[in-house]
């Protein structure tokens, strides 16, 4: 056998046979270690767990009387992984010397017979070889280390199964059922609860504070509910998230405790002040030592600061203007307009407050007009007064200043120095507002008039004849709304990709639908549509395609052509070969080709001031490139178009 080998191997087929006997050898080599590795944390195992030898030699002899697998003789697969390793075992040092190949090389090489050597190792009963724990053969440790490995290799998996679903549900984090989201409908219904609440206070609780007197009526009692509607926006506060700020973003803080040290930290003394009822302290009293104690009650003023802010970071505004389309320059004036009344309804308040903290012996800035009333059988009321302060704020803080009225004591000096210094500051600032806003409302019309400026200028130190100035002229008259789509290509500028596409798509899909490949094109969606196939890949490509269209304009009379560029009329008159053209005239379809001297010559004149959208070869092409992939039925459907476009120009 060993002559018979020897006559037929050469030595190159001897190297690459030692060189897989050293392979198998080496993997071999590892799965023993492996095997020795898990029989000695079996044994530490068992040490631990007090296991007795004597139950282990105990069931080692049941095992041997029982199992066919242990008699020798009796068990040929055995005796097959034995002897097989055992010649592989012998043929090592030997294949080593011979062939000078390395273990760690070895370790590297996939062995050509190894799927024959698992086969083998497959068919023996490792199942009843598992309890065996003195083995010491190499075929008996090989078993054994298959088998502890691949249980090994399941527990662990089970355990590592088992310790992410404890660590999501232990660490995810998940909001307790008694903390309120804000985003959610019951909380978007109390915010407007509140606001409407919020409202009543700005409007109504200065005017109980400074003209009305203690009784019960229907505004005592509907104030009453007020506060009870903030003392319960009070407590439901402390189980409200708010927005934090973290390096992932703005996210809600869940957190109870979290919740309350926020709200004691920011609103909870104002709201705390706001809804203290000094109005039931004073009626259950019965006395007049809580008279003063009313003008504490202009701290519930101090709630439209809540307002404020509710109008700024609230989810409702912010909800109302995704919503709505809200034109900012005429909701910015009517807010402007409102809050000057609303400061001046203030003010007012404030101003006739005064005439309840001074005694009835001093002279007040009401005694003209209540004795100009008095020779008129007329008497002094709390609307009276409140018109009367009302005109003095407004006529103040507008700068007018009549002088009719004015403070006559101390008090009312001190009052009236405050009124006029707050009112400057307000009317400063809304003033400045106001007029930044209607600049911004005109904008347009700024900038169309400082280019007509620098155009004039221009033609003037140029010396243009008169006839080009006019046609300039009327060229930048007609062409003035093209600042808008200088506005609309700086927007979608500033959009997402897919908000481009969208918007592009919405914009120019009339139009792309007057090209005719394009039109089959859209066919081919629809009938794909109704088969169920996904079309998005193909609504990207006509998205692309409306985001290269630009927008172009040409002055009456004047002549253009084309080369490798697609025209469609969106605007004016033009005479295309003696035809003439309307809105939504297409040519140019053939730019598709790359042979210029295939495309059919088209002359252009513009018989009005025309506007156009162009698609050029290069722009158009990039798309098909780059949708290549994704949806290749583009280019065929462009291939199918310029085999048309080439046999019409062949044909005549």
């Amino acid at each position: 056998m060993e002559r018979r080998w020897s006559r037929d191997c050469t030595p190159g087929h001897l190297i690459e046979c030692l060189h897989d006997i050293a392979t198998r050898l080496a993997l071999e080599h590892e799965r023993q270690a492996a095997a020795l590795r898990t029989l000695q944390e079996e044994n530490e195992k068992l040490k631990e767990a007090g296991v007795a030898s004597n139950d282990l030699s105990h069931t080692l002899r049941t095992l041997e009387g029982s199992s066919p697998v242990l008699r020798g003789a009796d068990s040929p697969k055995l005796n097959r992984a034995a002897t097989m390793t055992s010649a592989l075992s012998s043929t090592w040092s030997s294949a080593l010397r011979t062939a000078g190949i390395a273990t760690t090389e070895a370790r590297d090489t996939n062995p050509p017979d190894a799927e024959a050597e698992e086969e083998v190792l497959e068919e023996i009963d490792v199942d009843q070889l598992r309890p065996l724990r003195t083995a010491r053969t190499s075929s008996d440790l090989a078993l054994q280390s298959r088998h502890s490995k691949s249980n090994f290799v399941a527990e662990e998996k089970v355990q590592f199964m088992i310790m992410r679903a404890e660590k999501s549900k232990r660490f995810g984090s998940k909001k307790p059922g008694y903390v309120i989201n804000p985003d959610s409908f019951a909380a978007i219904t109390w915010q407007i609860v509140t606001s409407c609440c919020m409202g009543f206070v700005a409007l109504v609780t200065p005017v109980q504070v400074g003209l009305l007197d203690m009784r019960f009526d229907a505004i005592f009692f509907f104030s009453l509910c007020v506060d009870l509607v903030f003392l319960i926006d009070m407590i439901l506060q402390f189980f409200t998230m708010y927005p934090k700020s973290t390096a992932r973003g703005v996210e809600w803080e869940h957190r109870c405790d979290h919740i309350c040290a926020h709200y004691l930290r920011t609103w909870f003394a104002l709201d705390f002040v706001t809804i203290i009822p000094f109005d039931i302290l004073s009626l259950a009293f019965g006395t007049d030592n809580f008279k003063e104690l009313k003008s504490i009650k202009v701290v519930r003023a101090l709630r439209l600061l809540k307002l404020m802010r509710m109008l700024k970071s609230s989810r409702l505004l912010h909800k109302l203007e995704i919503a709505l389309s809200i034109p900012y320059q005429h909701f910015a004036l009517i807010r402007f307009l409102f809050g000057l009344v609303l400061v001046c309804h203030w003010l007012s308040c404030f101003w006739a407050m005064c005439l309840h903290l001074v005694n009835d012996d001093i002279p007040k800035w009401i005694d003209d007009i209540a004795a100009s009333d008095a020779r008129f059988g007329i008497e002094t009321s709390p609307i009276r007064v409140y018109i009367a302060s009302f005109y003095f704020c407004s006529y103040t803080m507008t700068s007018v200043g009549y002088g009719d009225l004015g403070p006559q004591n101390i008090l009312e000096r001190i009052v009236c120095t405050i009124i006029v210094l707050v009112a400057g500051l307000c009317w400063a600032q809304i003033l400045g507002e106001v007029c930044a806003i209607s600049s911004d409302m005109n904008a347009e019309t700024s900038a169309f008039r400082k280019k007509m400026n620098s155009l004039n200028m221009m033609m003037q130190e140029q010396g243009l004849p008169h006839d080009l100035r006019r046609r300039l002229r009327s060229f930048f008259l007609q062409n003035r709304h093209q600042a808008q789509y200088v506005v609309r290509q700086k927007l979608l500028d500033n959009m997402s990709p897919q908000l481009q596409s969208e918007v592009c798509t919405e914009m120019n899909l009339p139009w792309i639908q007057k090209v005719t490949f394009f039109s089959q094109f859209m066919a081919q969606i629809e009938i794909a549509e109704s088969r169920g196939i996904d079309t998005d890949p193909y609504r990207v490509c006509i998205a692309d395609t409306s985001r290269q269209l630009r927008c172009g304009a040409f002055a009456q009379r004047e002549s253009f052509d084309n080369i490798q560029v697609l025209y469609i009329l969106s605007k004016g008159l033009v005479v295309l070969n003696s035809k003439v053209g309307t809105n939504g005239t297409v040519w140019g379809e053939d730019f598709v080709l790359s042979d210029t001297s295939l495309i059919r010559p088209v002359g252009g004149f513009a018989l009005t001031y025309i506007e156009v959208l162009f698609l050029t070869r290069e722009s158009f092409m990039q798309v098909i490139e780059r949708r290549r992939l994704t949806c290749p039925q583009l280019g065929r459907s462009l291939g199918q178009e310029g085999q048309v476009c080439a046999r019409c120009l062949l044909w005549g």
